[in-house]
């Protein structure tokens, strides 16, 4: 015989299979539902725990009994070998000391459920605890208390079959539990999804007036444009630009001009740059002179351009900067000196007759056809951008719609198989 009465399985009660009745429910009352099906259960576990608790302690008592005969009996080991006799000895007393202990501590009352769950944990607990030491002793007493095993298993088994039923009932409860608190999770996530679809309907509700109204602003841009494209005034201005563009041969050439000459001079000038004394904007103008004469030469600056090409004619005289030909390249320094005015009057003949023409320019507003021409191109790129949103805004709503579908499906079945009656979602 084993005594291994706190592992015996227990069998799960199964719930009756739903009758469909169609019945319709909000997700508002589902934890009244929820409650409404666990609280007589929970009632009723509250009073099969009492009558558990009440039935134990009777058959408590009588293992109590036995137990104390069994303290009191020497069980006849006068005649037993000594070191055999010390061994049951010392098994005995384990058992005893250990059932007295479990056959004597206070049981839970029971008032509700939470406390049924903890005399379930007790009685297992001690049902084990006496199994465990019977089981580590079970040859002994088999072989020298043998009147009492055959007691002892009987009223053990009686607790266990009293504690099967309670944990029969908990479980059921728990098992109610674990189910609501999915079909619980379910209502969240079905409150948010639909929270969330209508959040996103709205956004594509709101994407489309939006588009509507770019396509209209494009469609007026559009006309708009063709309209100043058409007009006698942008005409005009497209020929004076091609007059302006067609000029830039003769800007060229005037800059050739000056380029040539000062590419005469550009040995002694690049020279002289490194050993000059002029003044910060001085220096910079002669590094320019080297880099692009054209741009530096004018009414304005023409003093300070002698002063410099002085300079560098005085240096050449001196012998203070170093030329192959110093004669030469003093004739080539006063040839440009005395051609300044000229390069002048070359560069302002051409910017006179530039200016004339941008002036006519005028004939036609172009900043406002390029302000129309941007936001044309800024509202194409909204549209393109706000189509390519609401794409991905009707996927997620695709697949959101889905899961949802999903997840009612599943708490549908959940609350039916609880109530034992078809219900839908509303």
């Amino acid at each position: 015989m084993v005594f291994g009465f706190g592992k015996k399985k227990t069998q799960e009660q199964q719930p009756a299979a739903p009758v469909e009745t169609g019945r319709k429910i909000s997700l508002e009352e589902i934890p009244k539902i929820l409650h409404d099906i666990e609280a007589p259960q929970a009632v009723e576990a509250v009073e099969i725990a009492k009558t558990t608790r009440d039935d134990i302690e009777i058959h408590r008592k009588k293992i109590l009994g036995l137990i104390l005969h069994l303290e009191s009996d020497g069980l006849k080991l006068d005649d037993v070998d000594r070191n055999l006799s010390i061994i049951v000895k010392r098994g005995k007393s384990a058992i005893v000391s250990t059932i007295k202990k479990e056959t004597t501590t206070v049981l839970t009352s029971v008032t509700k459920y939470d406390q049924a769950v903890l005399l379930n944990l007790e009685i297992s607990q001690m049902l084990k605890k006496m199994g465990d030491v019977l089981g580590q002793n079970s040859r002994i007493i088999h072989i020298f208390a043998k009147k009492y095993a055959d007691s002892l298993k009987e009223e053990i088994a009686k607790v266990a079959k009293s504690r099967n039923q309670l944990q029969l009932s908990i479980n059921a409860i728990e098992q109610l539990r674990e189910e609501a608190r999915v079909i619980t999770d379910l209502s969240q996530k079905i409150t948010e999804q639909r929270a969330e679809i209508a959040q996103r309907t709205e956004r594509l509700t709101e994407i489309e007036s939006e588009v509507k109204s770019l396509k209209d602003t494009i469609s007026s841009l559009e006309k708009q444009i063709h309209e100043l494209r058409s007009s006698d005034g942008h005409k005009k201005f497209l020929e004076i630009k091609n007059r302006i563009d067609s000029m830039a041969s003769e800007k060229s050439d005037v800059k050739n001009v000056i380029d040539l000459q000062f590419s005469k001079i550009s040995r002694p000038l690049g020279r002289y740059s490194y050993i000059s004394s002029f003044e910060k904007p001085v220096r910079m103008m002669m590094d320019e002179l080297l880099a692009n004469p054209y741009d530096v030469i004018s009414q304005q600056n023409k003093d300070s351009v002698v002063h410099i090409l002085q300079a560098v004619e005085k240096s050449v005289i001196s012998g203070s900067i170093s030329v192959k030909d110093s004669e030469k390249s003093i004739e080539q320094v006063q040839e440009t000196i005395t051609r300044l005015d000229e390069f002048i009057a070359l560069k302002e003949r051409y910017s006179n007759k530039v200016s004339a023409l941008e002036k006519d320019l005028a004939v036609f507003d172009i900043k406002l056809l390029e302000s129309k021409e941007h936001d044309l191109h800024k509202a194409k790129t909204d549209v393109t951008n706000m189509e390519q949103i609401k794409k991905k805004l009707d996927e997620e709503v695709k697949d959101t719609n889905h899961t949802l579908t999903k997840n009612i499906s599943q708490l549908e079945t959940g609350v039916s198989k609880l109530t034992g009656s078809q219900v839908l979602l509303k």
